[in-house]
């Protein structure tokens, strides 16, 4: 194996936004292309595509960098459905963390979850994760981790 992290651009984007989730799991994450079009539009993210060697395996979108808060967001994070069960999550998330915290200055991380989604609540509070008792504008339950 040879996990790495790219950031999405012109010249990879169409392989990425091939990913999805299974059916079972669609109401959980927006769409690749959504997110790939949200963050190149919005300009307040980074897509990243997550590969093994050559092969894309999945994909997360970071950023919402607050300066005075000294946060960002690990907004968006999926194994395509063909790659779950693998032990990817393991190796990607340590790598977007890092990617987080030597792309912007900051002292929490945080994420949201759907507040039915107990595999993704264990997983992050797996590397640190905990819940804030705060909902975002979506009514998703946000997580947060002190770097």
């Amino acid at each position: 194996m040879n996990v790495h992290i790219e950031e999405v651009t012109k010249e990879n984007w169409r392989e990425i936004a091939t990913l999805s989730v299974g059916s079972h799991q669609q109401h959980l994450v927006e769409s690749v292309p959504y997110c790939i079009a949200e963050s190149f539009i919005e300009q307040y993210t980074i897509s990243l595509g997550l590969y093994d060697d050559d092969t894309p395996i999945g994909y997360a979108m970071v950023g919402f960098h607050s300066e005075e808060k000294q946060s960002a967001w690990f907004d968006r994070f999926m194994i395509a459905a063909a790659h779950q069960g693998k032990g990817y999550a393991h190796l990607y998330i340590p790598l977007i963390l890092d990617y987080i915290k030597t792309t912007y200055q900051v002292r929490t991380i945080k994420l949201s979850i759907i507040s039915t989604n107990y595999v993704a609540k264990q997983l992050y509070e797996k590397y640190g994760f905990v819940l804030t008792g705060e909902t975002d504008p979506e009514g998703e339950l946000i997580m947060e981790l002190s770097v």
